[in-house]
């Protein structure tokens, strides 16, 4: 039996979604059909790099288009609960760039949303995956390090500056999600 394809869209790819259009794009069973960014020079940038991927500045007709099965949400911060909300009301899964909203209050009501609707939504907390974190996890659910009491976190790369949002929601997820 062959698997499904997963079909695809995204919004946002400014600073990191060209990294998450360029991984969900080499999936074998998945598509990104739209990719919607306001800006002209993204969308031209989608155009001669991604050319499977249809570059379009507005969500309405991706949300309302019944062959896409999830949307990727990478755009500024502050957008993320609206546009998160807006994908799941139209029936659609969606992963959201970290952080998945700023307010508590906010992450509630799209899990309450995705809830209702037996809809996924994900966070794209990447560190969870990383071998080495999986390894450390293992170490520990072994009781091989003894009882963890303490966790120190240190950053080497801030990366960029963001004035969407301050340190604490850019970097505070990452650490919280591998704990």
């Amino acid at each position: 039996m062959q698997a499904q394809s997963l079909v695809l869209a995204q919004f946002g790819c400014g600073y990191w979604g060209p990294n998450l259009l360029r991984n969900f794009s080499a999936l074998p069973d998945c598509s990104v059909k739209y990719v919607v960014d306001s800006s002209p020079e993204r969308r031209r940038f989608v155009e001669s790099n991604f050319p499977r991927s249809n570059a379009v500045e507005t969500i309405e007709s991706v949300l309302d288009d019944e062959s896409v099965d999830a949307v990727v949400i990478a755009t500024p911060a502050a957008s993320h609960f609206s546009l998160a909300k807006k994908v799941l009301e139209a029936g659609k899964h969606v992963f959201v760039e970290k952080p998945l909203a700023t307010k508590v209050a906010e992450v509630d009501e799209l899990a309450r949303c995705a809830e209702e609707r037996k809809l996924v939504v994900m966070t794209g907390h990447t560190f969870v995956y990383n071998s080495a974190v999986r390894y450390v996890k293992k170490l520990i659910d072994s009781g091989e390090l003894g009882e963890v009491r303490y966790i120190y976190s240190q950053r080497l790369n801030l990366g960029r500056i963001r004035s969407d949002i301050d340190a604490l929601w850019n970097f505070a997820p990452h650490d919280i999600s591998i704990i």
